[in-house]
């Protein structure tokens, strides 16, 4: 379906060179002059776009504290937002899970992207019985990570998006062993050997073990290669934890009894929930979160209501049935 809409696309001042290459690969396409245009800046360009009376929906995707500054901004103009915000989303692997499985996943919900990825399952709960198991095996694939550069094929991890991001990563580690966290591995600097890329922002992925929920790095959103790993001992228990948070972006579940995972699932307070498996997306299927984690969906059928308005007609042809 094509709705005719224009777009202004501003890109975070640290992301690739992606956003432009798009719009020249729209244009060769020969998309009409006009229809997708890309406006580099910072706040203060997000600012104006937020206010600018020609712009009539607001979409963004980043951090909950500028989430509710857009929102507040687009309210001015009684504007509708499309919110896709932060998360500290729960996976929860039980001890009939099928451990290989349950490892990979764990792997793919933290470390995908260097773990800049919103919907990330940071918070692995693992059931007592299985949890040495699984933190030996987790352990041993993470440190057989490759790093280095992301145009090789072997590579499975490359640089984070910038030096402050970097150094905001490796403080949250750092605070996590202050607060009785054990790193298990990783979570240190990385130099590859190739001198090209002696200046890129590399860090080794990182395990935490004995956290627990209070820490900070078990209810922050770090958006690096931190994976924190904690105990429990039942399904009531577990739910209540998964659920304790102000954000429910996503949430996955590993277990051979699909009945448990239904009924996990059912309760389980975010938008996205995977079972026995962890960050696909489809773009068929809706994406979004609940509670902090934001308001409306991207992809999907159901988008469309996110970026079109209904309009309501009524058609007479006879006479007007007046009451006057």
């Amino acid at each position: 379906m094509a709705f005719c809409n224009s777009m202004v696309f501003k890109p975070s001042p640290v992301t690739p060179v992606t956003a432009v290459m798009l719009a020249e690969v729209y244009t060769e396409a020969g998309a009409p002059e006009g229809l997708f245009n890309v406006v580099q800046g910072g706040h203060e360009t997000g600012s104006l776009l937020c206010h600018h009376p020609d712009v009539a929906k607001v979409s963004f995707t980043g951090s909950v504290p500028t989430g509710k500054k857009i929102m507040e901004m687009a309210s001015k103009g009684v504007k509708p937002v499309t919110l896709e915000l932060g998360g500290k989303s729960p996976l929860l692997i039980f001890e009939d899970s099928d451990l290989d499985n349950a490892v990979k996943g764990a792997l793919m919900a933290n470390f995908l992207s260097q773990g800049q990825v919103c919907s990330n399952g940071t918070r692995v709960f693992v059931q007592r019985d299985i949890l040495p198991e699984f933190v030996e095996e987790v352990v041993k694939r993470t440190r057989a990570i490759d790093i280095g550069d992301p145009l090789k094929e072997s590579t499975r991890m490359g640089a984070l998006v910038s030096r402050p991001h970097l150094e905001k990563v490796l403080s949250f580690v750092e605070q996590a062993k202050k607060e009785g966290a054990t790193v298990l591995c990783g979570g240190e600097p990385f130099v590859p050997s190739d001198p090209k890329l002696r200046d890129g922002y590399y860090m080794t992925p990182c395990v935490l073990g004995d956290c627990t929920d209070e820490m900070t790095c078990v209810k922050e959103e770090i958006f690096g290669p931190v994976m924190s790993v904690l105990s429990f001992e039942t399904e009531d228990e577990v739910l209540h934890r998964a659920n304790d948070t102000t954000m429910g972006l996503a949430a996955g579940v590993f277990t051979r009894d699909v009945r448990r995972a239904h009924r996990v699932v059912e309760h389980l307070k975010a938008g996205s929930c995977f079972i026995n498996n962890y960050n696909i997306t489809p773009v068929e299927v809706p994406f979004g979160g609940f509670k902090m984690s934001g308001i409306g969906r991207e992809n999907g059928q159901v988008t469309i209501e996110h970026y079109s308005q209904l309009k309501t007609v009524f058609v007479e042809m006879g006479d007007v049935d007046s009451l006057f």
